[in-house]
């Protein structure tokens, strides 16, 4: 499993199947805490859309986590004050790094919370059409009267 699909699993999936992947990662390690979940700020960049320069649009609150398994070390990173959130992040990527036999028994699992982050994104988009406003144009009026 890719790196990026792997944070978007535990970023946006449901905090009760984070918390049982980390769970069964702890059953079979020792995690240390390298850096315990602390606050911080940290700047967003966007792209000018006309000018395609990059800016600063300001600063976004995220809470972060360092742990480590055997040597190898995971970061949990997320957007607002959720510590318990970052640790298990930290904890499931410090698993993948350090390569543990536990983490192909939790794909399963992470491919259905994936399925699961879809769905939830397909049906935000349908509620979204569903208010979407469409406007005809003068030409395309006249051309039907």
């Amino acid at each position: 499993m890719k790196k990026s699909r792997l944070t978007k699993i535990l970023v946006e999936g449901e905090p009760s199947v984070l918390q049982y992947l980390a769970s069964e990662v702890e059953k079979v390690a020792t995690v240390q805490i390298e850096r315990k979940p602390t606050t911080g700020l940290v700047m967003v960049q966007a792209r000018d859309s006309v000018s395609e320069q990059p800016f600063y649009m300001g600063e976004i609150l995220v809470t972060e986590c360092t742990v480590s398994i055997e040597g190898k070390f995971g970061m949990g990173v997320v957007k607002g004050e959720e510590p318990e959130r970052s640790y298990y992040i930290a904890v499931v990527d410090a698993a993948f790094n350090a390569g543990l036999s536990v983490i192909t028994e939790l794909i399963p699992t992470m491919e259905y919370e994936e399925q699961a982050i879809r769905n939830k994104h397909l049906k935000e988009a349908a509620l979204v059409a569903q208010s979407q406003v469409h406007f005809d144009t003068m030409e395309d009026y006249n051309d039907k009267s």
